[in-house]
């Protein structure tokens, strides 16, 4: 089996899509032009291991994405977190396989359902783990499959889902887990800052006023994270900079405005990528640090909010986490060229053993009064020479809610939104459905009071989390205008290709 390389100078430029055919040995390879190509396979990742070897389908500390050939067939590697994914769909023994769902979805000439309003719920579900997740989404051209974490095996006659490695590693005290992290963090800097590369890496760090960042920051230092981003205000008006931090570990720090996305010199439909991930688009304010990500590896804390807890929702290996955010990345930093490395998913599965030391008696002094406490984190950054005070103080947020209100969209975006609704006002009809409107009725407009003045709990109870009449179907809006940045795609090269005859493909 053997990969045929076709770069797409339009696409974004970590995008990839790779087809195949039953009985074919050629596996067409379509990409943007920072994805690294060898005969043996392709990445836009890092993983702890010499990149020279490509041997990111034998570890579970990989971020990222690609294909690795080995003997008869080609494995397809997954990140080793569960904030990306690969898109997948066979049919009439033809495999396709993407990083991007828009472009998949180009790619085989389909559509998503725009009447449909659980495609939001439908990708919350990763946060419930790896057993309990919607596995497919479907289309006008049959269901496209979704797999995280874990890897795709094609060999010729079908695709199989493939666990990753699963070393037991020793967590048994604070040591121990901090060696893991620090070699970890070693062998993936050195992977990245490779002089085989032909597209270089750096790292870039975030910081806040929380636990996750400022852990994370001290631990990648010492292997090349020498800047980092903040945005603020938090989603509360809070300061949430975390620059007294920055300039505690002499780490240069880069201040964004959280709500920059929004600005005049944003792009036109900013939060497109974002709702085209997940259907929550949560994480859009990193639109606002676009100039700052090209060719970085973004180092961040997400999923410490359970890594780094002493009583995380499930401790267990099928990675239950206690929200989706970070997601809604993973479109958009394809568009941008920045891989996403969530250092609390190294060793991930283990996250059992890492609660029990955040328990320990050992770890007692660094566990302080009160619900927000993270031993682990504190221990950490203490020790590295920042103040007690200084973080960790208060949980703050960066998040940007579209549930909440109709028009946290960006002005443009709302009007094109509601042109998207009109045309598609038929789709409803077909169904015998009213399509929603930007105009609210008495009980809608009751319901978004409600939303506004109920507490969190309260308001999940009630089933009024939704405050928009109009978030359910900004995932199959945002999809179909996301998809006009891969209408490259050479599909009929793709169709061409795959539908001749196989002694034909064969010549080809």
């Amino acid at each position: 089996m053997h990969f045929r390389y076709t770069p797409v100078p339009d696409w974004p430029p970590l995008a990839w899509l790779a087809c195949g055919h039953r009985g074919d040995p050629t596996v067409e390879v379509f990409h943007g032009l920072d994805v690294e190509t060898t005969p043996d396979g392709f990445s836009e990742a890092v993983w702890d291991g010499e990149f020279a070897r490509a041997g990111f389908d034998e570890t579970d500390l990989v971020f990222g994405s690609g294909a690795r050939r080995r003997g008869g067939g080609v494995t397809f590697v997954s990140s080793g977190s569960t904030l990306d994914r690969l898109h997948s769909h066979e049919v009439a023994g033809r495999v396709c396989v993407a990083n991007s769902l828009a472009c998949l979805l180009v790619a085989i000439g389909a559509d998503v359902d725009p009447t449909y309003a659980g495609y939001y719920a439908d990708f919350k579900s990763i946060s419930d783990g790896l057993a309990r997740y919607a596995r497919s989404v479907a289309t006008s051209a049959g269901p496209v499959r979704l797999t995280y974490f874990h890897n795709l095996v094609w060999d010729g006659r079908a695709l199989r889902e493939r666990p990753k490695p699963a070393p037991r590693r020793d967590f048994g005290d604070f040591a121990a887990y901090r060696g893991f992290l620090e070699a970890s963090l070693a062998g993936l800097a050195q992977n990245l800052s490779s002089s085989g590369r032909a597209v270089p890496l750096r790292m870039l760090g975030t910081i806040s006023s929380g636990y996750d960042s400022p852990a994370v920051t001290v631990l990648a230092q010492p292997y090349g994270l020498q800047e980092a981003i903040a945005f603020e205000p938090s989603s509360s008006g809070a300061p949430d900079s975390g620059g007294a931090i920055a300039q505690a570990l002499g780490v240069r720090l880069r201040r964004l405005a959280r709500d920059a996305w929004r600005g005049p010199d944003a792009p036109a439909g900013p939060e497109l990528p974002f709702l085209a991930a997940d259907a929550k688009g949560e994480d859009v304010y990193f639109r606002g640090a676009e100039a700052h990500l090209a060719r970085r590896v973004l180092v961040t804390g997400y999923h410490g909010d359970q890594m780094w807890s002493k009583r995380p929702r499930a401790p267990s290996a099928d990675i239950v986490r206690g929200d989706q955010s970070g997601l809604s990345l993973s479109e958009y930093r394809l568009w941008a060229g920045f891989i996403h490395l969530p250092v609390p998913f190294l060793g991930v599965r283990q996250i059992g053993d890492v609660s029990a030391l955040s328990r320990s008696a050992a770890m007692a002094p660094w566990d302080v009064p009160g619900a927000y406490s993270r031993p682990i984190c504190r221990r950490i950054v203490e020790t590295a020479g920042v103040p007690r005070d200084a973080f960790g103080v208060r949980k703050q947020t960066a998040s940007v809610l579209f549930f909440e209100r109709d028009d946290m969209l960006s002005p443009g975006s709302l009007a094109d939104y509601g042109a998207w609704l009109r045309e598609h006002a038929a789709d409803w009809s077909a169904r015998g459905l009213a399509a929603p409107t930007r105009s609210p009725s008495a009980a809608a407009r009751l319901r978004a009071a409600l939303a506004r003045l109920a507490p969190p709990r309260l308001r999940n109870a009630l089933g009024l989390a939704h405050g928009s009449r109009l978030f359910p179907h900004l995932f199959p809006w945002a999809v179909e205008r996301a998809k006009a940045r891969y209408h490259a795609t050479p599909y009929e090269v793709i169709a061409e290709r795959h539908l001749r005859a196989p002694e034909q493909r064969a010549r080809a």
